[in-house]
């Protein structure tokens, strides 16, 4: 199928639905938002009572609700209502200390003494301890464990031991081998919460209620929490979300407060139709395709580069998707992106690498999702229409997908990641050899050098040491970065201190009507 019958199909399927779309909108309308909307799949409805229930879209199942194992920014979202580390995010995405009181940082900044704050209580109303940090943090860095997040602790740990201590005050002392400046940043994720010997106990603003899976999760406000009586909310749910339509007409129809994304064909219309509601901001994340270097066709450099050079990132982003995502030539956000498409060099690229486009295909795995859908086709169309090679879709529900494409045996694969805190290293660390995330095989001594760099390096030298690492990049090609990532949400228009922040965080203690 050529391109631009692609992009024409994605064009009519717009177009198809908006009549659909605008018949929700009306019903809505004319029925006011005090509506019992009868969901004959799920057997059950909805209320929203004012004051008493949040209903939040969350996209797919969450993988995990250990913070140690947690992976995908939904399991995040719910594991930042229902733990409560040393610093937690603000409503601004900053970073604001929690279950810590105060921090007394040394003059040379490695070692940072956090007073846990005396009114911080479990779930069961017992208090937050300083042990409670100590064991979780050496449980999870333990390897057996094996946390994804787990080098955030490379900075505490000294002869292989973590280099943490408690002092009779209910202190806990940290110890860091190179100072940090972004160390509160780090603690506000979920590695670093804290966990209770006992099992089902939460020192969040929440605890988890229910979880019916593939359907919601349900959390009820901690009774215990020390900021209890400022927190809106009685309940919370987190609705399953993968097909962004349906979530759509759930928020049309009163079913949801928040939704965790919109549909890339719906913008137009909601920008026309729900403007107060509708939420588009700048996101420190990047949206690429993943490369696995172990197969044997993506092991020659000379195709991975002919496939980057014939994706066309200006149709993509105006075209496909038109929410205001800026293309992407690197991995590190940036707006001054450019097409990136160059037919000839990725032609001669491609008879270069000797792939025979004629009797040879390749699989792009992508999880369920129509946005991701969309990308697919479209990157599809380009590789089938520019250099004649042919691509199976292969899409898997999200769970499934997070397992296997840590796997080999896969080829291209969606890839992407959201910043968990402000600083290109956060990036850059995917693609060393030894990280949790890498995916994709790549071993560069070269690359794994210059990041080792990093933490004892001035501004400068830092600046001098991202240039290479994206430069390794470009020329290896272990992923092809399409775009660089807006947040998108619909939010009720009762709702309050739901803030636009570049991390894209928004506890739910926070949230009011």
């Amino acid at each position: 199928m050529r391109l631009s019958s692609v992009i024409d199909i994605l064009i009519s399927e717009s177009q198809a639905s908006y009549q659909n779309l605008k018949d929700v909108a009306s019903k809505v309308y004319c029925r006011g938002y005090n509506v019992l909307m009868l969901r004959i799949s799920m057997l059950l409805f909805v209320v929203t009572c004012y004051g008493q229930t949040l209903n939040r879209g969350n996209g797919s199942e969450p993988d995990s609700l250990n913070p140690h194992l947690a992976q995908g920014l939904n399991s995040h979202h719910i594991l930042y209502d229902l733990y409560e580390g040393l610093y937690q995010y603000d409503k601004y995405g900053k970073p604001a200390l929690a279950a810590a009181e105060s921090v007394e940082i040394s003059d040379d900044g490695l070692i940072w003494t956090f007073t846990i704050n005396p009114q911080a209580r479990w779930s069961d109303g017992n208090p937050v301890l300083a042990t409670h940090f100590k064991q979780a943090w050496q449980q999870a860095s333990t390897p057996s464990t094996t946390a994804p997040y787990a080098q955030l602790f490379d900075n505490l740990i000294q002869q292989e031991k973590l280099n943490v201590f408690i002092n009779k005050q209910n202190q806990l002392v940290v110890h860091l081998n190179q100072p940090n400046p972004l160390f509160p940043e780090q603690l506000s994720l979920p590695i670093f919460m804290p966990q209770h010997p006992q099992s089902g106990l939460y020192n969040g603003a929440y605890v988890l209620s229910n979880w019916q899976m593939q359907e919601r999760i349900t959390l009820q406000k901690n009774k215990h929490h020390k900021d209890a009586s400022n927190i809106y909310f009685n309940t919370v749910n987190y609705w399953v979300t993968e097909n962004q339509n349906s979530e759509l007409n759930r928020f049309l129809a009163g079913e949801l407060d928040i939704t965790e994304t919109i549909p890339d064909s719906k913008v137009s219309w909601l920008q026309k139709h729900q403007p107060d509601a509708l939420r588009i901001a700048p996101y420190y994340g990047t949206f690429f395709l993943g490369l696995d270097l172990r197969d044997k066709h993506l092991a020659n450099r000379e195709l991975r580069q002919a496939l980057s050079l014939s994706i066309d990132r200006d149709i993509l982003v105006n075209k496909v998707l038109k929410s205001g995502e800026h293309m992407a030539n690197g991995l590190i956000p940036q707006v001054n992106g450019h097409s990136g498409l160059d037919l000839i060099k990725a032609k001669s690229l491609l008879k270069q690498s000797g792939f025979d486009y004629k009797t040879e295909k390749l699989t792009l795995l992508y999880n369920n999702s129509q946005n991701q859908k969309k990308i697919a086709l479209a990157v599809a169309a380009m590789w089938r229409q520019f250099l004649g090679v042919q691509t199976q879709l292969q899409n898997q529900e999200w769970k499934v997908f997070v397992n296997n494409r840590k796997k080999t045996g896969k080829q291209v694969f969606r890839g992407g990641w959201i910043a968990d805190y402000y600083d290109p290293m956060n990036f850059l660390q995917l693609f060393q050899s030894d990280s949790h995330f890498n995916y994709y095989g790549l071993e560069s001594v070269e690359y794994d050098a210059t990041l080792k760099a990093w933490p004892t390096a001035t501004i400068q030298e830092r600046t001098q040491l991202q240039q290479q690492a994206e430069t390794i990049l470009a020329t290896e090609v272990p992923m092809i970065p399409l775009y660089h990532y807006v947040s998108r949400h619909l939010v009720n228009a009762n709702i309050q201190g739901f803030e636009n922040n570049l991390l894209d965080k928004h506890l739910s203690r926070y949230i009011k009507q």
